[in-house]
């Protein structure tokens, strides 16, 4: 069974535009995602300066990016979601946020550059040319600036075993879309090509009957966690 389909996780995203946002209301493993995703923005945002959310789903993080001072553009593969997050930026009359579609890593860089601080958010696992897009966040960060991102873990027990469901069953269907599986350490390697450092990651999880499981094992982290979340450093 192939995985790889044209545009498939643009489509996915955007049909599931409206469920996505709820689950960061009312899923229990968002609520572990927002509570490390804001120790990080609030650590690394600055205030009055330019934040790049790439894959910015439903703006939950560009809001959030907002009202802690940023001037943030918001950009996502997925039309739904953009035209979510424009109806909420026009219902808080904000001037200071902007959104525009476009698929990773093909996007007009026009007034994107020298920015602050760029974040991505579970995006990049499904873009195929993971190297170029590297290369594309690196032109948009000034020299210094932190890149925060996202990624599933490749060594988690319960994303190994919905993987192996994943061929058998063709379920989760969002499998169907992901190209990649890395650790902090094996993404750090690769981003140091285009000129970034690991500062610092995080582990986190869905709350799978597996992870719980491997939880309540108390298995460490990086075996119990579905994700992680890096804070790379572009050279000065």
């Amino acid at each position: 069974m192939s995985n790889r389909e044209p545009n498939g996780a643009v489509d996915f995203f955007s049909d599931n535009a409206r469920q996505f946002h709820a689950n960061y209301q009312h899923a229990g493993e968002f609520k572990e995602r927002l509570e490390v995703w804001d120790d990080l923005l609030a650590r690394h945002v600055t205030p009055g300066g330019l934040a790049l959310d790439m894959g910015c789903g439903s703006g939950v993080f560009s809001f959030k990016l907002a009202a802690l001072g940023s001037r943030v553009v918001g950009v996502d593969g997925a039309p739904e979601m953009i035209a979510f997050c424009e109806q909420q930026r026009k219902e808080r009359d904000l001037d200071t946020v902007r959104f525009f579609q476009a698929t990773l890593p093909n996007i007009d860089e026009t007034g994107l550059s020298d920015a602050d601080l760029l974040i991505s958010s579970s995006v990049v696992e499904y873009v195929e040319d993971l190297d170029t897009t590297f290369g594309l966040f690196s032109r948009l960060l000034k020299p210094g600036a932190p890149l925060i991102l996202s990624m599933p873990n490749a060594l988690s027990v319960s994303r190994t075993h919905q993987r192996v469901k994943f061929r058998l069953t063709g379920q989760p269907e969002v499998y169907r879309h992901i190209r990649h599986f890395t650790t902090p350490q094996a993404l750090a390697k690769r981003a140091s090509k285009h000129g970034f450092s690991l500062e610092e990651s995080h582990h986190y999880a869905h709350l799978t009957r597996i992870a719980q499981m491997t939880r309540a094992l108390k298995l460490p982290s990086f075996l119990s966690a579905d994700l992680f979340v890096c804070v790379l450093r572009k050279g000065r």
